[in-house]
Parts: C-alpha cells; sequence; structure tokens
C-alpha cells in the first residue's frame, strides 16, 4: 500500500447543488458518479484509506448509503464549514496526509494522485497541488497536505470563503510551505 505516513483521500461530496441536484449520483455507464470516482482513486498506490466527506443533512443519506455499501467509511459534518468536516475526518482516520478530491471528478486519474503525493513527500512541503497554475485538464484536480497544516489553517482560518473552500487559507497565507506539479504542456482548457 502506500509509504509509512497514513496517507488518506478525502472526498467532499454532497447530494445539493443549485446547478445540478444529485449530481454525484448520476449515472455514468450505468454507475452513480461517485462510484467511478471511488473505483479510479482507489488504483492509487500511494492512499492507504479513503474517506467521503458530506454534510450531516439527511438529503445526503442516499450518498452516505452507497459509499458505505461499496465498503467505504463516511464522516458526516457541517454542510458549510467544508474545512472543519475535512479536518474532523482527517483527524478520525488518524491521517498523517490529506489528499482532497472533490466528488465531481469521476475520472480522477490513480497516477497524477500518486505524483502529487510523492511530489508533496520529496519536496517536503506542506501543501502540493497540481493547480498553482492549473496545467492538467479540468477534472484532474489534486491536492496534497500534511495533517499538520490542515490542522493549523482549521484553527486560524476565519473568512467565510477559507472555511467553505477548504484550501485557500494553505494557498495564500504565507504560512505554508507550497509545491506545484505542472504538466509539461499546458492542457488546462481540456474538458
Amino acid at each position: 500500500m502506500g509509504t509509512t505516513l497514513n496517507t488518506v483521500a478525502i472526498i467532499q461530496a454532497r447530494m445539493g447543488s443549485a446547478r445540478f441536484p444529485r449530481k454525484v449520483m448520476r449515472p455514468i455507464t450505468g454507475v452513480p458518479m461517485i462510484g467511478l470516482l471511488v473505483e479510479r482513486l482507489s488504483r492509487a498506490l500511494l492512499v492507504d484509506q479513503i474517506i467521503l466527506a458530506t454534510s450531516a443533512d439527511p438529503s445526503n443519506d442516499p450518498l452516505a448509503k452507497y459509499i458505505q455499501e461499496q465498503g467505504y467509511p463516511v464522516f458526516r459534518g457541517d454542510e458549510e464549514d467544508v474545512l472543519d468536516r475535512y479536518f474532523q475526518a482527517a483527524k478520525e482516520a488518524d491521517a498523517d496526509v490529506i489528499v482532497r478530491i472533490t466528488g465531481d471528478c469521476p475520472l480522477i486519474d490513480p497516477e497524477i494522485v500518486d505524483t502529487v503525493i510523492q511530489a508533496r513527500e520529496g519536496e517536503q512541503v506542506d501543501y502540493a497541488c497540481n493547480v498553482m497554475p492549473p496545467t492538467f485538464p479540468n477534472g484532474l484536480d489534486v491536492e496534497v497536505f500534511r495533517f499538520s497544516a490542515l490542522e493549523q489553517a482549521w484553527r486560524e482560518a476565519g473568512d467565510p470563503h477559507e472555511r467553505e473552500h477548504v484550501t485557500p487559507y494553505l494557498r495564500e497565507s504565507g504560512k505554508f510551505t507550497l509545491y506545484n506539479v505542472s504538466h509539461s504542456e499546458d492542457l488546462s482548457l481540456g474538458r
């Protein structure tokens, strides 16, 4: 499996969406989108555990039930404070390193996930990603960060935007070491 560090992929997903309600459960080739994502993410060699982090709102019950039926744990937390949801899920899983994946990326590439995990470890940084600036096609976004950095962000981030979007404080506060994995050519306009 993974490295000596406990590397936990946390997928944030919920059923509510103003533009496309229940999108994470919409079928793609007969499989819910979230099921495809989890299946692909499970192929990442450096991920030790996969957890769904969703809100405690009852509208997310079908999503939580589906993921549990697939054999994966679910953490349920605050609807709006997604940073708290991530922190509590990571703490419960005893994570050393967190891989952040959003639930609307069914084509996530396990090799890219492993590459960003390796980059974070190899560069010995708090936070590594492939989105600063983006050079990979949309939907292949990966963020990897130390639990200690997540905990500091959880304690210090006060802006509602930072609480809702998880990683702005890590990227923008100037308190963390950062590294970006870039593709050899800019494919960021690919969809």
